[in-house]
């Protein structure tokens, strides 16, 4: 493989990025013929070098190669060539969604509006280098990707922290990592809320419920406001309870307020986790929190 003269390379991101590696693959196409009709022979030039290419959103601690929907981030390519100014190389960017904006190596892609997610996107980068010169012109082509993986947070975090109190709500649900499915395992939460969904299992039985709208914020490596509770998205719901204390004969609690739960984003695994269920509520007189 040849060397890459580091002298050219471009390195025009702000920031530390987080750099996927991507393949490099020359294309040279037959050598225009010259007035004569005689094929003619290219000068020497080596192709450009696509090193890396790096995607990072512009939000406070958001992790690399991620996007919501709707948002936009920062593309960057880092290239070299032997003898052609960056500059002066052309870069056709492309991806099966999303709109580009601007040239050259450091440009935005803007993720759509909506989407099936979460969804992987592969962003593909064609460089283009013209050599020789008039009427006897060349080039070369070199290609690379770099992947992102594209989220509605909002939705997923909220739909994730929705049913896991429907699923709680429904005494006939026994079955506990079922209900725990969405806890990341050793998240700092997922235990004590295991435990404490494995006691309410034990001691009540929920004869009413509602479970309302999710509201989610997303604040990467942030806390979110009932505990503090560290997440990278915090989601408020409000419910009630209606139960039947089995440990007290006849005895039935209701309660209702706000359940808070934290989630977190794991990047390697490309998913949300819920981590933490904390409820704040109000009981009625002669009555006990269910959880």
């Amino acid at each position: 493989m040849r060397g890459l003269r580091w002298g050219g390379l471009l390195a025009a991101c702000a920031g530390a990025l987080t750099v996927i590696a991507c393949g490099s693959s020359p294309v040279t196409p037959s050598p225009p013929t010259g007035g004569g009709g005689g094929v003619v022979t290219p000068p020497a030039n080596n192709p450009p070098a696509i090193a890396s290419i790096a995607i990072q959103g512009a939000r406070a601690k958001e992790p690399a190669n991620y996007a919501d929907v709707n948002e936009p981030v920062t593309v960057t390519a880092f290239v070299s060539d032997d003898e052609t100014p960056v500059a002066n190389l052309q870069f056709n960017w492309s991806a099966p969604v999303g709109t580009f904006s601007g040239t050259g190596p450091i440009v935005t892609w803007q993720a759509p509006a909506s989407a099936t997610t979460p969804m992987d996107v592969q962003i593909t980068l064609q460089v283009v280098e013209r050599y020789g010169s008039t009427p006897n012109t060349f080039e070369h082509r070199v290609s690379g990707t770099a992947s992102l993986s594209l989220h509605d947070a909002a939705k997923e975090v909220g739909e994730m922290s929705r049913q896991f109190l429907l699923d709680f709500s429904d005494s006939n649900i026994r079955d506990i990592a079922s209900i725990m499915r969405n806890f990341q395992p050793g998240c700092y939460g997922t235990a004590d809320e295991t435990a404490q969904v494995t006691e309410n299992r034990r001691r009540y039985r929920i004869t009413d419920s509602s479970v309302g709208a999710a509201t989610t914020t997303v604040n990467f490596g942030g806390l979110c406001p009932y505990g503090p509770k560290k997440g990278d998205a915090c989601t408020a719901v409000p419910v009630f309870w209606q139960s039947n204390d089995l440990d007290h004969a006849g005895a039935t609690e209701r309660v209702r307020g706000t359940d808070w739960l934290a989630s977190v984003y794991v990047p390697t695994q490309k998913r949300w986790w819920l981590c933490d269920s904390s409820f704040e509520g109000q009981k009625a007189l002669g009555s006990t929190f269910i959880r």
